[in-house]
């Protein structure tokens, strides 16, 4: 018994350190293991549900002296704990005790054995019947699938009542004593032996769970590298798909340019302000082209380095403001921006900025000439500042919206220039926003303009918005 119990804290221990190292709880393996096996252990019940009463009918006719309140108590008290543990063995919310309440219901059906016993004659030729009954309810709570502390505890009480009856009931150690020790040795070998069966079962049915457990999580990284690769290829795809197509076009206009210029013989000319104008736009679109695909390709492949600081708010404008100066004076757009003085947010600055001249740079595509695009900042808390921009320009349907919107949608659309665009620009903004929990917000109607906004931390010690 002292071997029982060393093996059965040891498997204990095992348990908790799985469980504190795998972050699993010890709940996790009962509801496992009540899945697994919930066939087997209802099957269990309503076998001896079955069977319980016939044996009860055979004791009573078989051995005429047996009682019928023996009888009766073993119909109506024994009986009931089975069927009981075979519904409630339906009841979801009580799963987590199932171990419990099957392992009571053998109990029971073992002290009915134990009470029969104590109600017959000492020299009834039935004696060594109870004997058996009791070594066969031993071994079904041995293979009940219970936990071992339940098992030894109950298989004690089972057999230590046992052996009380013999003694105190029977007196079997004065009128037999050869029988009485023949017997109790035998119900406490039976006893430990179905007690080790117990911690055998137990520990062979924890390494299925671990075994199980690591084929899961094996699953689910396959499963999450699979859809890595599978983001990766689309990326590809697309990567490729917008160096053949959208990158072509400034290309091409830009050689024409040159093409135009190098035909003049003279060493020296004049170029128009305008040609020159029309150059340095194409240059700083392809410019900007190709810092979309770069910061895209880095947010896909997840090599963003999120490095927030304190900034001037600003200083984000300005920056990102002066370098749309002249396209937007191509269309002679006027862009302003509206903030409260000193104002400062917490953030990567980079990042942010590369939102904002994506959001700038969407605005004046779709703004006409002569329109006006206006930067904001909005404190809508003491740690929430909304940078918005706003424009009011043609409007954006709420089909194109949900479609901006959605990740998994590549949407693109010309602008009131015939402006072509790669579609990955709100694709940036919404991927550099996660990084500072955060998303981007539009509202829009058709032919009044358009709000992009999103918001961002003012101080550092509540980033988390």
């Amino acid at each position: 018994m002292p071997y029982i119990c060393l093996q059965n804290v040891h498997l204990g221990i095992l348990v908790m350190e799985y469980n504190r190292d795998k972050g699993e709880s010890r709940l996790d393996y009962i509801l496992w293991l009540f899945e697994s096996n919930k066939h087997y252990i209802r099957n269990l019940l309503l076998l001896y549900t079955c069977f319980y009463p016939i044996f009860a009918l055979l004791d009573y006719y078989t051995y005429p002296n047996t009682e019928a309140s023996v009888i009766s108590f073993q119909m109506f008290v024994g009986v009931p704990f089975l069927i009981t543990a075979y519904i409630l063995s339906y009841v979801k919310k009580l799963r987590p005790y199932i171990r419990i309440i099957n392992a009571t219901a053998l109990l029971a059906m073992n002290l009915n054995v134990v009470y029969i016993y104590a109600n017959i004659d000492a020299n009834s030729v039935a004696l060594d019947t109870y004997y058996s009954g009791l070594m066969i309810t031993l071994a079904t709570l041995g293979l009940s699938m219970s936990c071992i502390g339940i098992v030894v505890i109950y298989a004690i009480i089972s057999a230590g009542s046992f052996i009380l009856v013999s003694c105190l009931v029977h007196q079997l150690h004065i009128h037999d004593s050869h029988l009485f020790i023949r017997s109790t040795k035998y119900i406490l070998e039976a006893a430990g032996m179905f007690v080790v069966i117990s911690i055998v079962i137990e520990r062979f049915s924890f390494k299925l769970y671990k075994a199980q457990k690591g084929i899961s999580l094996e699953k689910d990284s396959l499963v999450n590298q699979n859809d890595v690769l599978e983001n990766l290829n689309d990326t590809k795809d697309r990567f490729f798909s917008i160096i053949s197509h959208d990158l072509r076009s400034p290309f091409t206009a830009l050689i024409g340019y040159f093409e135009i210029l190098l035909r003049n013989k003279d060493k020296e000319f004049k170029v128009k302000k305008d040609d020159i104008q029309k150059i340095y736009l194409h240059t700083r679109r392809t410019y900007n082209l190709l810092n979309n695909l770069l910061n895209w390709s880095k947010a896909q492949l997840d090599q963003y380095t999120f490095e927030p600081k304190q900034y001037n708010l600003n200083d984000i404008f300005i920056e990102n403001e002066l370098l749309y100066k002249e396209i937007a004076n191509q269309k002679e757009i006027v862009i302003s921006h509206h903030f409260p003085d000193n104002a400062s947010v917490y953030c990567d600055k980079e990042m942010v900025m590369t939102i904002i001249r994506n959001l700038i740079f969407n605005a004046i595509k779709f703004t006409k000439a002569g329109g006006n695009i206006y930067l904001k900042g909005i404190v809508v808390d003491e740690n929430k500042m909304e940078l918005a921009v706003i424009d009011d320009g043609i409007g954006i349907s709420d089909e194109d919206i949900k479609m901006i919107l959605n990740p998994s949608q590549h949407f693109t659309k010309e602008g009131t220039y015939n402006e072509k665009g790669a579609g990955i620009g709100l694709v940036i903004c919404n991927d550099l926003l996660k990084k500072h929990h955060s998303k981007l917000q539009i509202e829009s109607r058709k032919n009044i303009g358009s709000k992009f906004s999103f918001i961002i931390p003012m101080h550092e010690e509540n980033e988390n918005i």
